[in-house]
């Protein structure tokens, strides 16, 4: 028999019931194919988020869950698409419109797209309106592309203000917040040793992240296997976000 993974004995406790579960994507480029796995092993184990947020390329995988697709479906979009192409903003505004509901209102749970404004970088938190031009603007990486003008604001990528939008989830009403770190800083961090808890964190991590940590009850971070970056990545990127799921610690989830 195999090694039972910690989140699988979830579904058989039903130790999710009684909770209102938010589900925090962060940004993280291409590597957020990875939040896919996330979503696929917290399915197997019963655990239905209630809110989401998802900060640049988190706001496109979650308002994919957010609008009811599956983690096979969310699979099939990623599959569909050459991501850096996704850079350009009037790609990516098609890409959304092709693959989702046309507005926020059209979803099937509560979501926020995290941009920040420029100057500033002030969080804006989008949740209504227009869901592609939302995600546009949450995915405008600084130097790779133009701010979006949006409402009156110009907004660029919101990992500038919130890279990991848990406290986000936790305004929303989420009693339970779920993050999926796939943000590259933080794994190379962790890679090197130097963890949240390190002596040396304050000084190398952002506060907005470390902020963001002590909003969150469970923390799913994804290795950066170096191979995620090359043509065909798509499996081995799941396969590293659903193995970082399976070995979370999920034991304050419970009735």
């Amino acid at each position: 028999m195999g090694k039972m993974s910690k989140i699988e004995p979830m579904l058989a406790q039903n130790e999710v019931r009684g909770h209102k579960i938010g589900l925090a994507l962060s940004g993280g480029s291409v590597r957020g194919i990875a939040h896919i796995g996330v979503i696929k092993a917290l399915g197997k184990a019963g655990i239905q988020p209630a809110i989401i947020a998802g900060t640049s390329v988190g706001s496109l995988v979650g308002a994919a869950l957010a609008a009811g697709f599956q983690w096979l479906d969310i699979e099939k979009m990623a599959r569909e698409v050459f991501w850096p192409s996704l850079l350009n903003a009037k790609r990516l505004e098609r890409f959304c419109a092709k693959w989702l509901p046309t507005n926020f209102e059209d979803l099937q749970l509560p979501f926020a797209a995290i941009a920040s404004t420029v100057p500033g970088r002030k969080t804006v938190i989008l949740k209504s309106g227009n869901l592609a031009e939302a995600i546009s603007a949450s995915c405008a990486i600084r130097v790779l592309r133009r701010p979006k003008s949006l409402n009156g604001d110009r907004l660029e990528d919101g990992g500038s203000s919130c890279v990991l939008p848990s406290v986000v989830c936790r305004q929303m009403g989420a009693n339970f917040v779920i993050a999926s770190d796939v943000w590259e800083w933080s794994a190379l961090l962790s890679g090197a040793g130097v963890t949240p808890a390190h002596h040396q964190a304050a000084r190398l991590y952002p506060r907005q992240y470390l902020f963001a940590l002590s909003h969150t009850n469970a923390l799913i971070k994804t290795p950066a296997p170096l191979a995620g970056y090359l043509p065909g990545s798509v499996n081995r990127l799941i396969a590293a976000g659903e193995a970082a799921a399976q070995n979370a610690d999920f034991s304050k989830l419970s009735l």
